[in-house]
């Protein structure tokens, strides 16, 4: 039985149809006739049966694959309209999150792969709530929040690992490392690529093996570890070209000319730009190579052609649209120092204002992104009830003794400051805390902390981690070699929240982002709204 859920949550994960021996589709690349057969064959089924929902799951893979996302979330709502059992219904759900996903909708895709998670815990399925972790985690990177990426990821290998699963294991370490790289933890990355290189060579899986040493190789770029990625990458292009992995070796060409640019060696830059193209021609793929693009702008603004350099970017810019990545940001960037450097300065701000518009967008999404955190979010708890039942009670036992004291003496200080001596001030107030246990008090404190760091991260452009540190507050843990902000992230959900929250550390977090943060961040004022609020609650009521 174990083995058999593994199997099945091998092919889930990796989008791979399930039931192609009900549809039985050519594999030719006529997707067309394969749905027009699809459904031809699902009109010969019992609407009800088994057969039938596993066949329409099998047309919505054939829909997504012809790119009409529209009829794939038509079948999926028709499904969702029958009795489906659990499983049934958790399948159906995260197929559209996958299909929000692809067209870049990732606050939905996150509230459907959310509702999937609900469901695998509620079966406390092990396999499902791995892959509920790893979607998760894929939607967090697109919206930028690597953070919680990175937390997901590492859930979703622990996961693998309870599972002996070693294949997933080598799949989630590749993407921790993708992760660790974007924020900055080069040795972590490294770590994580060269566990993932090992795993992948254990299951055999050579292409996926070299993937992550061509991921490793460019850790070493960016650590300006030009010899040591230049070796790892010269001693792959041979193998990779015999078992004819184009597109890694196409990968491949584009490091070493990335490489070549950082060295300011221009015609080398040029020869391995070339070798990309030519094998690019040999991979069947009408999609624009938006890195190779970029990469080759780079050279010609190096060599001084900044006017091919623009053309290049605004190809990339259009090719690239609606999608708020690190890359885009990188087209414009490059695009608006090319203008300046032909003193097309009007052009620079044409282009500056649609970075603009492009940042607004993000911000707009990531206010979005807080609000589905403050109602919804629950996508980091995945520890089993009655462990959570004891580490709450260790808590609050911990926070009861040790807190009791610090928190007359704050209580006392901050009465002291906000109004004169009077007889009523001597007097020691008639009621406990029991405002701050309500659901409403509950719920100001994750608004403030989920507000805070939203502040935080926009303004300073920092994560939770440095948060956790700079403020003094919360505890960060090493966890696997990586550091660790359990206790700050259980305070960004009322379904985590403990029983009894550490309040003073709520409002010390809100005070040191309001004090370090931007003053004109359009949100500080609410958050400073409600850190009043609190405030009031905790002193009227000790």
């Amino acid at each position: 039985m174990f083995h058999c859920r593994l199997f099945l949550l091998l092919l889930v994960l990796n989008h791979v149809p399930l039931w192609a021996n009900i549809c039985q589709p050519q594999g030719d690349g006529n997707v067309t006739g394969d749905i027009l057969t699809c459904k031809r064959v699902i009109q010969t089924l019992p609407p009800q049966s088994n057969s039938a929902f596993k066949a329409s799951l099998e047309l919505v893979e054939l829909y997504r694959k012809a790119g009409d996302l529209k009829l794939a979330n038509q079948v999926l709502d028709t499904l969702l309209e029958r009795d489906l059992n659990h499983i049934q219904k958790h399948s159906v759900i995260r197929q559209k999150g996958i299909n929000a996903y692809r067209q870049r909708n990732y606050i939905q895709a996150l509230e459907h792969f959310h509702d999937a998670q609900l469901i695998a815990q509620q079966l406390d399925d092990l396999s499902l709530s791995g892959q509920s972790a790893n979607d998760l985690a894929n939607v967090y990177q697109a919206l930028g929040d690597l953070d919680t990426a990175l937390t997901l990821f590492l859930q979703s290998y622990q996961l693998a690992k309870q599972l002996d699963d070693t294949h997933r294991q080598a799949i989630t370490l590749n993407n921790l490392g993708n992760v660790s790289r974007d924020i900055n933890q080069l040795d972590d990355a490294i770590l994580s690529f060269r566990q993932a290189h090992i795993l992948h060579q254990q299951t055999g899986d050579i292409t996926k093996a070299n993937h992550s040493l061509l991921s490793l190789g460019e850790v070493f770029l960016k650590k300006r570890q030009f010899e040591k990625a230049q070796t790892l990458i010269n001693d792959l292009i041979t193998p990779l070209n015999e078992s004819g992995a184009h597109a890694q070796v196409s990968r491949a060409y584009l490091l070493l000319a990335e490489i070549a640019i950082a060295q300011n060696d221009m015609i080398q830059a040029a020869h391995w730009l070339n070798a990309q193209k030519r094998t690019r021609q040999l991979i069947q793929s009408s999609n624009i190579d938006q890195r190779a693009l970029l990469i080759e702008a780079k050279l010609k603004q190096l060599e001084g052609d900044h006017d091919a350099a623009q053309v290049i970017l605004k190809q990339g810019l259009n090719a690239h649209n609606q999608q708020n990545s690190q890359l885009t940001e990188l087209f414009y960037i490059a695009l608006i120092q090319s203008q300046q450097q032909t003193k097309r300065y009007q052009d620079a701000v044409d282009t500056l204002q649609s970075y603009n518009n492009m940042l607004k967008n993000s911000r707009s999404q990531s206010e979005s992104l807080y609000q589905f955190r403050l109602q919804r979010a629950n996508v980091l708890n995945t520890v089993p009830s009655s462990q959570s039942h004891y580490w709450l009670l260790t808590l609050m036992c911990l926070a009861f003794v040790g807190g009791v004291f610090a928190t007359l003496v704050y209580i006392k200080s901050r009465l002291v400051r906000s109004s004169p001596p009077s007889v009523d001030d001597t007097v020691a107030p008639n009621t406990h805390n029991q405002h701050l246990d309500d659901d409403r008090s509950r719920v100001l404190m994750v608004e403030i902390m989920t507000l805070a760091l939203n502040v935080w991260e926009q303004s300073s452009g920092r994560s939770r981690i440095e948060l956790a540190e700079q403020s003094k507050v919360w505890k960060v843990n090493i966890d696997d070699g990586r550091l660790r902000v359990r206790t700050f992230e259980r305070y960004l959900s009322t379904k985590t929240l403990p029983k009894k929250p550490r309040w003073r550390n709520i409002i010390a977090t809100a005070n040191h982002v309001i004090q370090q943060c931007d003053a004109s961040h359009p949100q500080l004022n609410e958050l400073q709204e409600k850190l009043r609020e609190l405030e009031e609650i905790a002193l009227n009521h000790p």
